[in-house]
């Protein structure tokens, strides 16, 4: 895939994850819907952690932090999302791989050959969408999940993303929608809530050791009047708003391929391991 690298972070500049909670992930929950009754095994991504100068750039951004003169509240390396991983998330599933298991399906089961057919079915409506154009992931937009209380001294999760006042974050999203849509109304994801198009860079269910109890939180607030965090601000610090999205700019990344992950998978380089895809190159 080739990198758009414009508007990279410069200082050594350097989870899109979208919706669904999922084990061993860096994607926070993001909708609602029915319980699955059969645990969760893929995900449909869109990668971006295969770009090495992305990659440098969220590392000199979440190295920053880790490394401040005062150490900022819950942040702790494990719960620091590594950057290989990074994608945004369409919609979460319950597969069976019958090439694994090596037995009959029981009805009612959902299949990743099954998962693959419906995504290869979906490349022309994709490809148009696309309007002869690249599909570019823009982060230009940071934020958190939901606090504890609201509080952004609670955060769990702190995630990358587009505004949307642009045509390429515009086309992501219609593809995106496009896609989870089409699993939704098949039956492979049951999450029906509006999908979230975001990237997880820190997530605190990946904190080691685990607490016990409650998930412990890290502040928002320490984070972004951090030297680390005014560093990649685009707005004046003194405009910060902690119930909406920042203005940051760690570029714009083409995708070429949407695929289905396996969850806790971990690839030769750290990456979610790919069970086959829809290739958006012409």
């Amino acid at each position: 895939m080739k990198a758009l690298n414009t508007g990279v972070n410069s200082a050594r500049g350097g989870h899109m994850n979208i919706r669904g909670r999922k084990p061993q992930s860096n994607s926070a929950p993001y909708g609602g819907g029915s319980t699955p009754k059969h645990p969760l095994t893929h995900f449909i991504s869109l990668p971006i952690g295969h770009h090495a100068l992305l990659r440098d750039s969220i590392s000199a951004f979440t190295g920053g932090l880790l490394q401040s003169a005062a150490p900022l509240p819950g942040l702790d390396k494990s719960i620091v999302i590594a950057p290989r991983r990074l994608h945004f998330t369409l919609g979460v599933m319950s597969l069976v791989d019958p090439a694994k298991t090596g037995h009959a399906v029981s009805s009612g089961m959902k299949t990743l050959p099954d998962a693959l057919s419906l995504l290869s079915t979906l490349k022309p409506r994709i490809i148009e969408l696309m309007q002869s154009h690249p599909l570019r992931v823009p982060l230009n937009s940071m934020n958190i999940m939901k606090p504890d209380g609201g509080d952004p001294d609670k955060a769990h999760v702190l995630w990358l993303g587009p505004d949307f006042n642009t045509d390429d974050a515009r086309r992501l999203k219609a593809v995106g929608e496009l896609v989870n849509k089409a699993f939704v109304d098949s039956g492979f994801v049951l999450d029906r809530r509006p999908l979230k198009l975001h990237c997880t860079v820190i997530n605190t269910s990946h904190r080691r050791p685990r607490p016990k109890g409650a998930r412990q939180p890290f502040s928002y607030k320490a984070l972004l009047t951090s030297t680390g965090g005014q560093a990649i601000l685009r707005q004046p610090s003194g405009q910060l708003d902690y119930c909406h999205p920042v203005k940051v700019d760690f570029g714009s990344w083409e995708v070429d391929e949407v695929q289905i992950c396996e969850m806790g998978s971990c690839g030769p380089e750290g990456e979610y391991v790919s069970c086959g895809g829809c290739s958006l190159v012409p």
